[in-house]
């Protein structure tokens, strides 16, 4: 006989026997009623629910870590790290056909710009040529008026 095999066996005499012993004896139901077998606080009721659920099981049934693949910690990273997809998106933008005219985009930078003065933009005067209302010959009329004949 095979050392699982006799295992099996051995529970299942086990389980009888608890069942036996335990027939006389006020027992609660803890699988139909589980929330009677909690307390009343309420912190830590999934911990006590979870443990009242392992305790009908039998060992080989529960989680462990014997039975279970061993995955690799490169093919782990390599999952949970986000792809690059600089290459595609740059090729998707340059490639693109529709192409806004410049009166459009300086409008939405303009209107994106902040509220803080640092964030606006120094406006460029363009130099007006001052025009003076009187000619050179007025100027030299004055002169000769005011010094005199020189």
């Amino acid at each position: 006989m095979s050392a699982s095999l006799l295992r099996k066996g051995l529970e299942l005499l086990a389980s009888d026997s608890i069942d036996d012993n335990l027939s006389g004896l006020k027992r609660r139901a803890a699988g139909n009623n589980q929330q009677a077998a909690l307390s009343s606080h309420k912190t830590g009721m999934k911990k006590q629910l979870k443990r009242l659920k392992r305790q009908g099981q039998p060992q080989n049934q529960r989680a462990s870590a014997k039975n279970r693949v061993i995955k690799s910690a490169v093919e782990e990273y390599k999952k949970r790290t986000a792809e690059d997809h600089l290459a595609e998106n740059l090729t998707y933008m340059l490639g693109s056909q529709a192409v806004t005219n410049k009166v459009s985009c300086s409008k939405i930078l303009s209107q994106h710009c902040g509220r803080k003065a640092r964030d606006q933009r120094v406006k460029k005067e363009k130099k007006v040529q001052e025009v003076s209302l009187f000619t050179d010959q007025d100027f030299k009329k004055f002169q000769k008026e005011y010094f005199g004949t020189s």
